[in-house]
């Protein structure tokens, strides 16, 4: 009796982490927070979606969906949903039924609203040219198919032609409506919080932050640059330098290398064995690079992408975030250059800081050029400190790796770097030779010279003892 209550008990144990199982399986499948839903003529996601999954990324989740693929079991998974409508289409009816059921916060951008229930009542309006959208003025006008919102949406923002006002973004419970997605201008740092209040997501605080030395080279003043690293150091800020080792000066025809100025390489050197990170900048990554390690200076991150560092600081980048892209880490130079003037340098800087702080946690990226005066750098620090939602970061804590056919940089969080050089006799001969080929040559020449020298004075002291031996041997045999 006691057995058959035994087999009864595991049997029901076995049933009950079955279900317990199956519903954690279904929980974490379930685990979905936003899918991007995009209509566009390709099928396929364009610049505009991938700009909207970046800045939704920030916040939480996000699955990025072609519209001929959706279905209404699918979206059950999903808590919101954002629909692009880069292209007026018929929606198909399985996709358009799904989201007609969908009970979560959603969001429709551009076409085709009319054609889902939520807008159902709306009227169709004309083409109007917009010059701006809510308090931000167009940089060039945009052609927008207007729409008549029912009188039961709420208005949030409204977009202006030269004469007339529309209804842009409107909101009726958990639906949402924005006209187009215009991500240009000033407009770009407003769409993150306004897709988060729409979407009712919790915004991130914190900031990430870098600065970086930049124009370091050979015609470098040591003592300017010496006295800019001092003051950020003296204000516990982190700093990277960026240092161009081969400068070619297109306007001189002349190439000049980092060793030409001895004094900065010291220098250099002497703060890269006190854990200051280093950039590259080349148009030839694997030389410099070489270059640069033969002279105990490792880089850690490229200023440009190059396939030989898994990380790299980008100028002309769209994002206004720290990316990943096919395993390579960008951050964006999203606040740009200190200019070198005396009138208001951190005028343009202060206003993009500004304009980055409504955008939440983007990073904020500046370039502090070597030849500008050191004077600014306790106003820039004051900036920064300003803000205490600004997180400075180190690029020497952080994990990056550099590898080349002779040089593997491997950087860890702590700040240490694994360094391994497998430079042959033949090929540093050859790297010193492309650099330095008249010094190589003399040196050649001074060596060949002494050799030929040493040959000389060694036959010649041979000659002598062999010649005193048969003097001596003829005065002994001569007696």
């Amino acid at each position: 009796m006691r057995s058959k209550y035994n087999l009864w008990f595991a049997i029901g144990m076995l049933c009950f982490y079955t279900f317990v199982s199956s519903e954690t399986v279904f929980a974490a499948q379930d685990d979905k927070d936003i899918a991007l839903i995009f209509v566009t003529s390709t099928q396929q996601p364009n610049r505009d979606v991938m700009a909207l999954q970046e800045m939704l990324q920030v916040y939480t989740s996000v699955d990025v969906l072609a519209i001929e693929e959706i279905e209404e079991q699918m979206l059950k998974r999903y808590k919101r949903i954002v629909i692009l409508n880069a292209y007026p289409t018929v929606i198909p009816e399985k996709a358009l039924a799904a989201v007609n059921h969908f009970k979560g916060y959603a969001i429709l951008i551009g076409e085709n609203a009319l054609q889902f229930s939520p807008f159902a009542k709306w009227q169709q309006g004309q083409i109007v040219e917009l010059r701006s959208i809510g308090e931000e003025s167009l940089d060039n006008p945009v052609r927008w198919k207007s729409v008549l919102p029912s009188a039961d949406f709420e208005v949030v923002k409204r977009a202006s032609s030269t004469n007339e006002s529309y209804p842009f973004v409107v909101k009726k419970n958990n639906w949402s409506y924005i006209g187009d997605f215009v991500n240009s201008g000033t407009l770009q740092y407003q769409w993150p919080t306004l897709m988060g209040d729409l979407l009712q997501l919790s915004k991130p605080q914190s900031h990430p932050a870098f600065i970086v030395l930049s124009d370091i080279n050979m015609k470098t003043d040591v003592g300017k640059l010496e006295k800019v690293v001092k003051a950020f150091t003296k204000n516990r800020v982190p700093i990277a330098l960026e240092v161009t080792p081969i400068l070619l000066d297109e306007f001189e025809k002349n190439i000049y290398y980092l060793q030409d100025n001895k004094k900065l390489l010291s220098y250099l050197q002497k703060l890269q064995n006190e854990g200051y990170p280093f950039i590259l900048s080349s148009t030839s990554p694997e030389k410099s690079l070489d270059y640069l390690a033969l002279r105990k200076i490792y880089p850690s991150i490229s200023r440009d992408e190059s396939s030989l560092f898994k990380g790299s600081i980008q100028d002309e980048s769209p994002s206004l975030y720290i990316t990943q892209m096919d395993n390579h880490t960008i951050y964006p130079m999203t606040v740009g250059t200190i200019p070198d003037t005396d009138s208001n340098p951190l005028y343009t800087v202060k206003r993009k800081i500004d304009f980055l702080l409504q955008v939440p946690s983007s990073i904020i990226g500046i370039q502090y050029p070597a030849y500008v005066n050191a004077s600014y750098v306790q106003d820039l620090v004051d900036v920064l400190k300003g803000h205490p939602q600004i997180e400075l970061m180190n690029f020497r804590q952080t994990n990056q790796q550099v590898k080349s056919e002779n040089v593997s940089i491997v950087q860890h969080e702590d700040g240490e770097q694994t360094i391994d050089l497998s430079f042959s006799k033949s090929e540093r001969l050859k790297i010193l030779f492309d650099e330095r080929p008249f010094e190589l040559i003399l040196w050649i020449l001074v060596f060949v010279v002494s050799l030929f020298v040493t040959l000389f004075f060694i036959s010649t002291l041979r000659l002598r003892i062999t010649l005193r031996k048969r003097l001596f041997e003829e005065r002994k045999t001569n007696g």
